[in-house]
């Protein structure tokens, strides 16, 4: 429990002992207690300095107080502004507040659907291929994997379990058993990539009797935090500027199917070459079309007074 002897009682405000109090009810652990306690503190204090009282408080006054914390980190100040919420929420549930916390601070509801997709464009995922140096033996290696992932968009683990059983070289087709359901996807296997796994294949991958198309130097199979590791590195050796966008595997996955849905191709067509058993999951990428977007917008009325 935590005590009111452990601060100055002519410190803190009579409504932030009865929040002590109630939290000091909850059934969670004393450090959530002292969590909640501690980012509203500082709060109390600045209302007192500035002669406001929890009767008269307005949103603009907690806002002017979260910018008087602006320097603090964008953490601190987010923890900062969750726990005043629910202190605003228990005094306007007690009568003493006008305002309450949800207002004050809504939450935005977010799911998967909520963001755009990380992805590149044509000219960009280019740059990056063309970054690898083909006359290495890594190079060869890397080369033949980052043209499997752009081109057909598969999963990070679908190409680390890439094995030859999955290549049909007589009928130039590349057979892909998604890890994530079973279901098997069929590529035609383009001149480009044929002849950079058969140089990577005959020339330079180590001697191993793993299945696995794509090895570690020393023979073993590539993992999960290697792969991601290889698509990083050309990402920085092409200069990319990446800003906020992913640049691991499964960005090349996004930018594909954005590609096709600028080129014009539909929706059913990019779920069947992304192997989604739904079609609502490809439907994400259409959030990117701008081009198409434009041609819904509307003009924004001019307001006078």
């Amino acid at each position: 429990m935590i005590s009111q002897n452990n601060t100055k009682n002519n410190s803190f405000s009579k409504e932030y002992f009865e929040y002590l109090e109630y939290v000091n009810t909850l059934n969670i652990k004393e450090e959530s207690k002292d969590w909640r306690l501690k980012h509203i503190r500082g709060f109390d204090i600045y209302l007192r300095a500035n002669d406001i009282d929890f009767q008269n408080l307005s949103k603009l006054d907690v806002y002017n107080y979260m910018d008087s914390i602006s320097s603090l980190s964008s953490r601190t100040k987010e923890n900062r502004a969750i726990c005043i919420r629910m202190f605003l929420d228990f005094l306007h549930e007690k009568a003493e507040l006008e305002i309450n916390g949800r207002e004050t601070f809504p939450t935005i509801v977010c799911t998967k659907y909520s963001t755009i997709p990380s992805y590149y464009v044509d000219e960009e995922i280019r740059e990056v291929i063309n970054s690898v140096d083909i006359t290495s033996p890594l190079g060869k290696r890397d080369y033949a994997m980052l043209l499997i992932l752009t081109t057909y968009g598969i999963r990070q683990k679908d190409l680390i379990n890439l094995s030859y059983s999955n290549i049909n070289w007589n009928d130039n087709k590349i057979i892909i058993i998604q890890s994530k359901d079973n279901e098997v996807n069929e590529f035609p296997l383009t001149k480009e990539i044929r002849y950079a796994l058969l140089d990577y294949l005959k020339n330079v991958r180590p001697k191993s009797d793993l299945p696995y198309i794509f090895l570690t130097q020393d023979g073993k199979k590539i993992s999960s935090g290697g792969c991601y590791n290889i698509v990083n590195k050309y990402f920085k050796k092409a200069n990319i500027n990446i800003g906020l966008r992913h640049h691991g595997v499964h960005a090349f996955r996004h930018s594909l199917a954005t590609s096709l849905l600028t080129s014009g191709i539909g929706i059913d067509e990019i779920s069947a070459v992304l192997g989604h058993d739904d079609v609502s999951s490809t439907e994400v990428y259409a959030r990117v079309n701008f081009n198409e977007l434009k041609k819904l917008s509307l003009e924004v009325p001019k307001w006078y007074k």
